[in-house]
């Protein structure tokens, strides 16, 4: 992320993990805590990019260690708790927002809540183990929080569904199906048993419709945006569109600003134009040949054949380009690069709708 450490991005820069990450000296000698606080600084600003730091554990599972003081376990999930309010939408490009007109307008959905979930649960079994009263209550203060967040997004898809606003369903269905597929691996990793509170009332909310006495889970908001996200559009779906683009960790480039951090699949056009408008010569060359590499190892999908669209929409020339003209013309390949945007985003919208009809069914 070159683009925190120039000091050309203001904004991005006085956000809270960018201070952690930026007041860090390298020899500066960090207590437990502090530690935790850089670990979980480097997660939240790199998770949305194409090379991610790999801290997920650490900050999940192994800082939280049997015999941690309580009072650094205080401070560790006092910082998490507050990090749930931390401005994350400047850092990537996969964010979504209620329904235009709702009460849900202004409020956004992306995947660092994801990230903040798996932190809130380990935090959560971690002060299980404390007898202290100040433990115990945090650790009720993150359950709590936990559920509200998990309200707040079915609420959100709930009104992109009443608004038939098929596109941003879809979008706001795979940041769901990501955010509690974390929360849910966390609970597992920290072994919280069936009669755990937060398990019973938050877990596998995207799995399970109905809970064991048989009760619609959140009316049943989150279940249908966990089946949306797995159902097939075009041979496809959100599911395997929203990979974790390797592909993409190649061209270095694609680390050098904002503007290029990959958005939700498959919709990469408007992506693809930014590469155009932004990225010249072999490097363009280089984003070219990785998508195209990309595409051929998962055949199914749409997204980087939608990019290679928005990248020849203003350089129709880079069809040249060898890895490209290789393939350009098998009928599939041409056919999708060839299809207007509004045509392909419009069949997408129209599907998601009538899936949105169906799925009560499968309850």
């Amino acid at each position: 992320m070159p683009y925190l450490f120039d000091g050309e991005d203001a904004a991005l820069s006085a956000l809270p993990p960018a201070r952690i990450v930026l007041g860090f000296a390298q020899g500066d000698a960090l207590s437990h805590a502090a530690y935790f606080a850089l670990g979980l600084g480097c997660h939240y600003l790199t998770c949305a990019t194409p090379v991610p730091t790999d801290v997920d554990n650490a900050i999940r599972l192994k800082l939280w260690p049997e015999g941690l003081p309580l009072a650094t376990a205080l401070e560790m999930g006092a910082l998490v708790l507050a990090s749930h309010d931390w401005d994350f939408t400047p850092l990537g490009a996969r964010v979504c927002l209620g329904a235009a007109g709702s009460a849900w307008a202004d409020a956004p959905l992306h995947g660092h809540f994801g990230e903040w979930f798996t932190v809130a649960c380990a935090a959560y079994a971690a002060l299980g183990r404390y007898r202290a009263a100040e433990a115990k209550a945090l650790r009720e203060t993150l359950f709590a929080a936990i559920v509200a967040e998990s309200e707040r997004h079915a609420a959100i898809f709930a009104s992109l569904w009443r608004a038939k606003d098929g596109l941003s369903a879809l979008r706001a269905a795979a940041t769901i199906a990501h955010n509690f597929g974390d929360l849910d691996r966390v609970m597992e990793m920290w072994s919280l048993p069936v009669t755990d509170p937060l398990r019973q009332r938050c877990g596998g909310l995207t799995m399970r419709a109905f809970d064991e006495a048989g009760a619609l889970r959140l009316e049943g908001r989150l279940w249908t945006a966990g089946e949306l996200y797995k159902s097939t559009i075009d041979g496809s779906s959100m599911a395997l569109e929203n990979h974790r683009h390797f592909a993409l960790r190649k061209p270095r480039v694609l680390r050098t600003a904002p503007a290029l951090r990959v958005p939700l699949g498959p919709f990469f056009d408007a992506w693809g134009e930014q590469i155009a408008r932004r990225v010249e010569g072999d490097a363009l060359a280089e984003v070219i040949t990785a998508l195209v590499e990309g595409w051929k190892r998962l055949p199914k999908t749409l997204g980087y054949g939608r990019a290679l669209a928005g990248i020849l929409a203003l350089h129709p020339d880079a069809r040249r380009i060898p890895a490209l003209a290789s393939c350009a013309k098998a009928p599939r390949v041409k056919a999708i690069l060839k299809e207007p945007r509004a045509d392909f985003e419009a069949r997408w919208s129209a599907r998601a709708l009538a899936l949105l009809d169906e799925i009560p069914s499968r309850a």
